[in-house]
Formats: structure tokens, C-alpha cells, sequence
């Protein structure tokens, strides 16, 4: 393999150890290395992997898988932060709003601002899990962040509805809560499968931009 690929052994073994670290392949003793189903045994690290096909075009399929678990687990944790959190926290997510406030139509920094307040939502929540599994989702939005921004940017105006998340945990009002934070997920799904349907339209003349509209 080195040699077919003009590299030297050491980068051929580091790469290997990675896909094994990936559960992409196993090492079977005295056999070699074994290829793995990802679909049986892939974790959340190899998602940012998959949001683009072989050619480095949207895999919107995957876009929508990712969008639905990031509603579920959205909506669940502002339930949950709206029981939990303490004041301290409470005051962290104010702070961030706050910042947006002082720039509304900056988009790229709204970005920021929202996926710190998501953040510490989710870290209000109480669930380790969910962080762990947010902390996985946020790698998508470094690597793809300015391709996704103006697919989020209904989602990233929409000031209104984190302030009215922050006035539901204050009040332990868990329903309204997980209300308005899937009224927020809700405006990035429907904006993505605008685009998406889009996208197949013009699939033919596209140049192959990542998210191009």
C-alpha cells in the first residue's frame, strides 16, 4: 500500500491505526486488517466525513439525518435546562444573547454566538450524554460553518426566540422551553430543504461550490 501510493510506511501505519480507532476496520491476529459495515459500527466522530460524497457535493440525506437528531436533542435539552439550570447558567445564556443583540444582522457572528448558546443550553440540560454528543455535532459546524451559514441564517435572526428560552428556564416553564427551541431548529430544516430541492434542480450546471444556492 505504501508503495502504490508513494508514501512511507510509518504514514500508511498511522493511518490504519486511525480507521482502526474509527472502527472503519479491525485487525484480525495473523490475518491482516478486516473492513468494516460503517453503518453497524460508526460513531458521531465519522459524520463531518459524510456530509460530502466522493465528489465534495452536499450529501444532503445526511444533512437531514444530522438536522432531525440535532431537534430532537435541542428541543429535549431546553426541557431540561428549563428544570436544571442554575441561575449562573442561566445568566451565561443572557450574556450571549445580549452579544447578539449589539450586531443582529452579522451573521458570521451570529454563528458564533448561537453555537455558544446551544452549547451552554446544552450543558444546562445536565446531560452528559448530550454534551458529548453535541461536542461531536459542533465539529461539523468548524469544518462546515461558512457553507452552512446561510442555510441557518433564518434560524441565527432569530434573537426573539433565544431570549424567550432563557424567560422559560427562569420561570422552570419546561414546555415553552423545548416550544420555542423547536420553533428554532424547525426554520434551519425547512430553509435546508428549500435548498436541497433546489439543489437537485440545478444538480446538472452546478460547479460543484459546497452548499452552493
Amino acid at each position: 500500500m505504501a508503495e502504490s501510493r508513494g508514501l512511507n510506511r510509518g504514514a500508511v501505519r498511522e493511518a490504519m491505526k486511525r480507521l482502526e480507532q474509527m472502527r472503519l476496520i479491525h485487525t484480525v491476529h495473523g490475518g491482516g486488517n478486516r473492513v468494516t459495515d460503517w453503518q453497524q459500527v460508526a460513531g458521531l466522530e465519522l459524520l463531518p466525513d459524510l456530509l460530502v460524497n466522493e465528489s465534495g457535493l452536499p450529501n444532503f440525506a445526511m444533512l437531514r439525518s444530522l438536522l432531525e437528531m440535532r431537534a430532537s436533542m435541542a428541543v429535549d435539552a431546553a426541557r431540561l435546562a428549563a428544570q436544571r439550570a442554575e441561575p449562573e447558567a442561566i445568566q451565561l445564556l443572557q450574556e450571549s444573547v445580549d452579544r447578539m443583540r449589539k450586531r443582529p444582522n452579522d451573521v458570521e457572528y451570529l454563528q458564533s454566538e448561537v453555537q455558544a448558546f446551544w452549547g451552554q443550553l446544552v450543558r444546562s440540560a445536565g446531560n452528559q450524554v448530550y454534551v458529548m454528543a453535541f461536542n461531536s455535532l459542533s465539529l461539523c459546524w468548524v469544518r462546515y460553518g461558512a457553507h452552512l451559514r446561510h442555510l441557518l441564517s433564518d434560524e441565527l435572526r432569530a434573537i426573539n426566540q433565544y431570549q424567550a428560552i432563557i424567560d422559560a428556564c427562569r420561570k422552570r416553564d419546561t414546555e415553552r422551553a423545548a416550544k420555542h427551541a423547536a420553533h428554532l431548529v424547525q426554520m434551519a430544516a425547512e430553509q435546508i430543504e428549500k435548498v436541497a430541492s433546489g439543489y437537485q434542480q440545478r444538480q446538472s450546471v452546478n460547479n460543484g461550490d459546497l452548499f452552493a444556492i
